[in-house]
């Protein structure tokens, strides 16, 4: 297709940078997204009588660094309620728990996402049933939480540390500028032609 018109030329050469830097930093954005909890068991706001495990399901297989996949459960005095570490498989965390007096209790957790960045939240829920534990001052894996908290991840897809955004910034902006002259390049050439 050829343009006789100046501005026709420039028009085209818009809407082709335009559609580069689209899908440049369309790529970019789906890159930066992190996984998220989709289930949990104890559920948000729950009342359970007993329970012997926190469940906790991701949208995506989460990763296994040492010390960074971390579920507690402290009670309304303060103490801890878990009975071992937390265990990974796939998507899901699980952790063995023997719960105390009633009363309020909250899960605390922190996950490694798939894309190599932490996630964490907390759930709380009402414990109704009778003791099983009088819990302990701090948790039985806290040389693991301290090693995670010593050592964040890093994501792993993107060299020297970078993030998937600001690789995807990087590489789409250079591809806006090879399209740019290239363009620049046939307009010229075009111009000599007519």
């Amino acid at each position: 297709m050829r343009f006789r018109n100046p501005l026709r030329r420039v028009l085209a050469g818009a809407v082709v940078v335009a559609a580069a830097m689209t899908a440049a930093l369309g790529g970019a954005t789906a890159a930066s997204a992190h996984d998220s909890l989709v289930s949990s068991s104890p559920a948000e706001g729950e009342a359970v009588a007993s329970m012997s495990e926190v469940r906790l399901d991701f949208s995506a297989n989460l990763l296994g660094a040492d010390g960074g996949n971390i579920v507690i459960v402290v009670g309304p005095d303060g103490r801890h309620y878990e009975s071992a570490c937390t265990s990974l498989a796939g998507p899901t965390l699980t952790t063995e728990v023997a719960l105390g007096a009633p009363g309020d209790y909250q899960v605390e957790w922190r996950a490694v996402s798939s894309d190599g960045h932490p996630v964490s939240g907390v759930i709380p829920f009402t414990h109704t049933g009778a003791s099983e534990s009088s819990g302990a001052e701090q948790s039985p894996c806290a040389a693991a939480m301290d090693a995670g908290e010593a050592a964040p991840a890093r994501d792993a897809a993107a060299p020297g540390g970078m993030s998937g955004l600001t690789l995807g910034l990087l590489l789409g902006g250079g591809v806006v500028v090879l399209v740019g002259a290239l363009i620049v390049v046939i307009l010229r050439t075009r111009a000599r032609e007519d």
